[in-house]
């Protein structure tokens, strides 16, 4: 139906991206997809998890430099920083980040989009803003009336959610050591869907030991006993790291999709 096929992954911080859907990001580079990363912040207000690294750069930097290090595992086409300030989210004028989407949407015209789902996975504030930024965005970018000085107006065909199936946080806190997020002493618990809302896996085990290398690229933000940095981890063993799920939320498309006992197999189809 199309012959260049992208995909734009909007999200808030730095390695936001990496652990669910680290994989898809590599999958759909491998296949020739244009793949588009657009990230709110650097990152700046999360905490040095590993203590053998002392930074040399502001804390801003650092983290940059390890989210370009991951996009060049994931071979995007491209990254787009938005530019703000961590933790700050909440308070940029919504017209002003959704804006810079509807604007990058237009120019990029992506068939799919994912983000946040509004639970921003564990509840954290900037995934939350971010999760209305670009659901607003894919909305407009489509209306013609709405900022015709940035181009003309683009559909989104597709756009999905990262969200964790329940049985995977369930489980979480033997596999991983936790199952919630700390934030200024505060627990923030990852909030899980049941398989029947999950309407799509898509299947990175091909991909998955470059998913952990992404992963490790984010070196601030990983502690040294994390599994993921350990020797004996074994990606492909886990069903869990290299299954990436997610709920389509908007299906502009209407052709139908590929469905694979009940469940996607591909972001693209029915616009392939």
């Amino acid at each position: 139906m199309t012959d260049q096929l992208r995909l734009m992954a909007i999200f808030a911080h730095p390695d936001d991206e990496a652990f669910g859907t680290g994989g898809t990001l590599i999958k759909y580079a491998q296949e020739g997809v244009e793949v588009h990363l657009v990230m709110a912040t650097r990152g700046e207000a999360g905490q040095l998890a590993n203590p053998d690294i002392t930074p040399t750069h502001p804390f801003s930097l650092l983290r940059e430099q390890e989210l370009r290090r991951a996009c060049a595992v994931y071979g995007l086409k491209q990254l787009h920083l938005l530019g703000y300030v961590d933790g700050q989210t909440p308070i940029v004028p919504p017209a002003e980040a959704v804006y810079k989407i509807v604007w990058l949407l237009r120019d990029i015209m992506p068939q799919v989009v994912i983000s946040f789902g509004p639970d921003g996975v564990y509840g954290h504030y900037d995934h939350l803003a971010v999760h209305r930024w670009a659901s607003a965005a894919v909305t407009l970018a489509g209306d013609p009336d709405r900022w015709p000085e940035i181009g003309a107006a683009h559909q989104v065909a597709k756009f999905y959610h990262r969200a964790m199936p329940q049985p995977q946080v369930d489980n979480m806190k033997e596999r991983l050591g936790y199952n919630a997020v700390m934030m200024d002493g505060i627990p923030f618990p990852f909030t899980g869907y049941s398989l029947e809302q999950i309407t799509t896996i898509i299947d990175t085990h091909e991909f998955a030991a470059r998913k952990v290398q992404a992963i490790r690229c984010h070196a601030s933000q990983i502690r040294p006993d994390s599994p993921f940095l350990q020797d004996d981890f074994d990606p492909v063993a886990n069903e869990w790291f290299w299954q990436e799920t997610y709920i389509l939320a908007q299906n502009g498309d209407r052709s139908g999709s590929m469905l694979t006992n009940g469940k996607e197999t591909d972001l693209f189809a029915g616009v392939r």
